[in-house]
Order: C-alpha cells, then sequence, then structure tokens
C-alpha cells in the first residue's frame, strides 16, 4: 500500500448498513424474550424455567450486551479516525498553500531586491 484514499462517503454508506444490521440484531434480540418466555411456559416446569433464567442472566445477557458495546464503540471509532484523516487532509492542503504562497511572496526580501 502506498497511500491512504479514504473517502468519507464511503465510509458513511458502511456505517449506514452497520447500523440497519444492528438494528436488525437488536429487533431479534428484542423478539427472543417473548420466544423464550413461551417455551419456558410451555415446559411446565420450575427447574427448566429457573435453568433458562440463570442461563441468560450468566453468558448471554452479558455477551449480548457486550456486542451492543462493541458495535457502538466500533462505529464511534471508524467516525472518529474518518474525521481525523479528512482534518489532517486540510491541514496538510491548509500547509502547502502557505508554503506556495511563502514562495512566491517570500516574508523577507532579499538585500536590493524592492
Amino acid at each position: 500500500m502506498t497511500g491512504w484514499r479514504i473517502q468519507p462517503s464511503g465510509v458513511v454508506a458502511v456505517l449506514q448498513d452497520v447500523n440497519v444490521d444492528a438494528e436488525a440484531l437488536g429487533t431479534a434480540l428484542n423478539n427472543l424474550s417473548p420466544a423464550l418466555e413461551g417455551a419456558v411456559t410451555a415446559s411446565q416446569s420450575a427447574a427448566i424455567a429457573e435453568a433458562v433464567q440463570s442461563y441468560f442472566q450468566i453468558h448471554e445477557g452479558p455477551r449480548i450486551q457486550g456486542m451492543s458495546a462493541r458495535i457502538g464503540a466500533a462505529a464511534t471509532g471508524v467516525v472518529s479516525a474518518t474525521e481525523a484523516y479528512v482534518q489532517g487532509d486540510l491541514d496538510m492542503a491548509a500547509n502547502a498553500q502557505s508554503a506556495a504562497h511563502a514562495t512566491v511572496y517570500p516574508p523577507v526580501l532579499p538585500p536590493g531586491v524592492r
């Protein structure tokens, strides 16, 4: 790789896709609770109800929360990195323009030149 070529519009498109998928995941996870309640009720077993509840509290709950946190953190990181990249481009352009201006109009002229 010889350089970076980040297209902010492409980043926005990817983040929009991620958002759609994250919302779909959220919907699926929200629908999981009623389905589990139905299954536990159908089993008519207090032991099964307790086991399923315990499993989700101990194992799946933290895993699902971690997934959600990682998706959010990744999106935030992508936005921050892209903003820094764009600001770096703007800073480099400003520095190049300033250097070009200084070459054409030096701040101090050589002796004898007006």
